[in-house]
């Protein structure tokens, strides 16, 4: 039996679109911030030792301390703060059909991706993370690069929780997609 369907294509207001920006956005844990201050002091420091060792053994270097020292402080302050500031700006949330990511400090950028694009999940576990029992979820979508969404300072019980239910939804979306396709 086949049955004709009329295509339609509807004018949508955009007033009565739901607000993506209304929404709570769960922010990284606190001793996330740690984390990064570590590698940031591990960088600074390891930059610091260079600069020292140049100084020390070339003499253009040691002529241009005077300069080369505010400058290495000054960035150093300006990394602290701006992590700091993009680190208060991180967030996501998770919702019946999509995650929202939102990062950025001057340019900031939401991303939003239904979980029907998502292929796969990957949850790491670096070494810092794992001293504070923090993970970090990365999601693979169809969509390429541009797609993919990665979320950091997430605490590893929660991280395994949100893992385990989007591969629920995922599976019930597949198994959805496929009791219409049998359908048909």
């Amino acid at each position: 039996m086949c049955t004709e369907t009329t295509f339609t294509n509807e004018v949508i207001n955009p007033d009565l679109l739901p607000k993506y920006e209304n929404i709570r956005l769960s922010r990284p844990h606190p001793d996330y911030w740690k984390i990064i201050c570590i590698n940031l002091s591990i960088c600074f420091g390891l930059l610091g030792i260079t600069m020292g060792i140049l100084m020390f053994f070339v003499e253009e270097v040691k002529a241009n301390a005077i300069g080369i020292i505010p400058i290495y402080v000054v960035l150093l302050a300006s990394f602290f703060l701006l992590f700091s500031v993009s680190f208060k700006k991180r967030g996501y949330a998770i919702r019946t059909h999509d995650i929202i990511y939102k990062s950025g400090i001057i340019a900031e950028s939401t991303t939003i991706v239904p979980l029907n694009r998502i292929q796969h999940i990957e949850l790491n576990e670096g070494l810092f993370s794992r001293m504070y029992q923090l993970g970090s979820l990365q999601l693979f979508t169809a969509g390429g690069q541009t797609g993919h969404i990665h979320i950091s300072g997430i605490a590893i019980d929660e991280a395994k929780r949100v893992r385990d239910l989007l591969l629920n939804k995922l599976e019930q979306l597949e198994n959805s997609s496929a009791e219409l396709n049998t359908h048909e």
